[in-house]
């Protein structure tokens, strides 16, 4: 997802100032942001292939706009419950909706780990 890396491009300079909690939670901030901006994305992708027939989603009743973007929330972050599952060609989406959300919160937890570790030299 490119943005992820654009929203998180400015952290480092945030790292570079001076470490305070106010900068520390903008920066968590950001992070979050790109994560629900993902999902997002995602959502609208899956509703699209549903829409094109390329697939579908097994559960109890129609999809709403909050089942789509409460599946891709809970696909982005790994958790995969399995209460909404897809099927047909929607399933490799979501398994790369999957992927993409490893490497974001790979990403994340790296930039996390250097906030930390640079508030404890200060």
């Amino acid at each position: 997802m490119g943005s992820h890396p654009f929203i998180l491009n400015a952290c480092p300079t945030l790292l570079e100032q001076h470490c305070s909690l106010l900068n520390n939670l903008g920066i968590a901030l950001r992070g979050l942001s790109s994560h629900l901006i993902a999902a997002a994305l995602f959502d609208a992708a899956l509703w699209i292939g549903e829409e094109l027939g390329l697939g579908g989603f097994r559960q109890a009743g129609a999809m709403t706009a909050m089942d789509y973007f409460y599946f891709s929330l809970i696909n982005v972050t790994t958790l995969g419950l399995a209460d909404i599952f897809p099927t047909e060609h929607l399933r490799v989406l979501a398994g790369v909706e999957a992927l993409t959300g490893f490497a974001l919160i790979s990403c994340s937890a790296q930039l996390f780990w250097t906030m930390m570790h640079k508030g404890e030299e200060a």
